[in-house]
């Protein structure tokens, strides 16, 4: 009998209104696609699955993008409230339901789609070495995104309350956490405004 793998799945939180961009940001445009294409390619391409996209608001417009790719898309009833704590809790319900043998997963951001490929690789292959503890790239000793969390905290974050973050679970897990130390501010960066979004596609959006 064959065993099979634990694989390193990622969350992607895509349910909010992008309000303070005044466009809808995963639709917005990236190389020949849209961001949240480009951040589930880059997941894909580091070597998390699968990849779970969270969606909320214009959520029938994001799973067009993305139909018959490897991504996966699982809705939010309660994006509403706007908290990203809850897509969360939605996308790691989604994968504790699949059955599927999971070591744990990345909590990515929805408009981080600058982020290389290679980055995600160097979180994925950490988290591979140290399965059981927290996994988190930082810059100048700064932290950034994505964050790996193991399977066994699943049930710490499927437990926080409304109004409480993720910051608070991993004050609470008294785990060992680990960082990744990336030469770029990359995982520091997103892009909350028009001038954060045009500033990262000047810099990010030719690089291959």
């Amino acid at each position: 009998m064959v065993t099979q793998s634990r694989v390193v799945a990622a969350v992607i939180a895509a349910a909010g209104f992008s309000r303070r961009m005044g466009r809808f940001k995963p639709l917005l445009p990236w190389r020949n696609g849209t961001v949240i294409e480009a951040v589930a390619a880059g997941l894909i391409a580091g070597g998390a699955s699968p990849v779970q996209v969270v969606t909320g608001h214009r959520g029938a417009e994001i799973a067009q993008r993305l139909e018959g790719g490897p991504a996966r898309v699982v809705f939010n009833p309660d994006y509403g409230r706007n908290e990203m704590l809850r897509s969360y809790q939605v996308g790691i319900g989604a994968l504790r339901e699949s059955c599927l043998p999971i070591q744990g997963a990345l909590l990515a951001l929805g408009d981080q789609p600058h982020i290389p490929a290679e980055v995600i690789r160097q979180i994925v292959e950490r988290a591979r070495s140290e399965p059981d503890a927290v996994v988190i790239p930082s810059h100048n000793r700064r932290r950034g995104h994505p964050v790996y969390i193991p399977e066994w905290s699943f049930a710490e974050l499927l437990g926080l309350a409304p109004g409480q973050t993720l910051r608070d679970m991993l004050s609470d897990l008294g785990g060992e956490i680990v960082y990744v130390d990336v030469d770029s501010d990359c995982v520091r960066r997103d892009m909350d405004l028009p001038a954060e979004y045009e500033s990262l596609r000047a810099e990010y959006e030719q690089v291959s």
